[in-house]
């Protein structure tokens, strides 16, 4: 596992309290993680495990989000002619081809493939708390006006797991518990 310290990090919750004169940030090797999820070594790229597109959708319809309550968009499924994607600009909500189970004591984050910048798109993303089990998703924008073709099962970023200070109580068993 490679080591990042801090020093003096402050509490967002409580700025007088200070987290330790050396708190360390932990992201895990790929070697590290094909011996946690008991993974093979092609799965994994240099700074996590590999995610590859699987299905496109476009957004039909508005979403709501309130402060108990969420509306989701519809969604049209995109279908790739000779297994690639042929996407103009705008908007897509994404998902990946992997099943993944975060660990309690960790929390993924899925940083895009730099390809995808040079084309002119974009995928946002959000973190993965500790608990979550599911294929997991994103929202793909391409920004070129021209717009990008993207083969089925080509790799779109890579989740990269951070350690935690230890375990939690508190494990994701939300509304997108088991996407699939």
């Amino acid at each position: 596992m490679h080591t990042i310290l801090f020093h003096t990090i402050k509490s967002y919750s409580n700025p007088d309290t200070i987290l330790g004169e050396e708190q360390a940030l932990t992201v895990l090797r790929p070697e590290d993680l094909v011996k946690l999820f008991g993974i093979s070594p092609e799965e994994t790229d240099c700074a996590g495990i590999r995610l590859h597109l699987d299905q496109v959708y476009s957004l039909e319809s508005n979403g709501r989000l309130g402060v108990s309550d969420r509306e989701l968009p519809e969604y049209h499924e995109i279908k790739a002619h000779d297994n690639i994607y042929r996407l103009k600009p705008g908007p897509y909500y994404v998902k990946y081809r992997e099943w993944i189970e975060i660990p309690n004591g960790f929390i993924g984050l899925a940083i895009q493939r730099s390809s995808l910048i040079r084309m002119g798109a974009t995928l946002y993303t959000a973190v993965w708390d500790p608990g979550y089990k599911g294929r997991g998703s994103g929202l793909l924008v391409v920004h070129n006006p021209y717009g990008i073709e993207i083969e089925r099962g080509a790799q779109i970023a890579q989740l990269v797991f951070f350690k935690m200070t230890g375990t939690t109580r508190k494990t994701y068993n939300g509304y997108y518990q088991g996407e699939k």
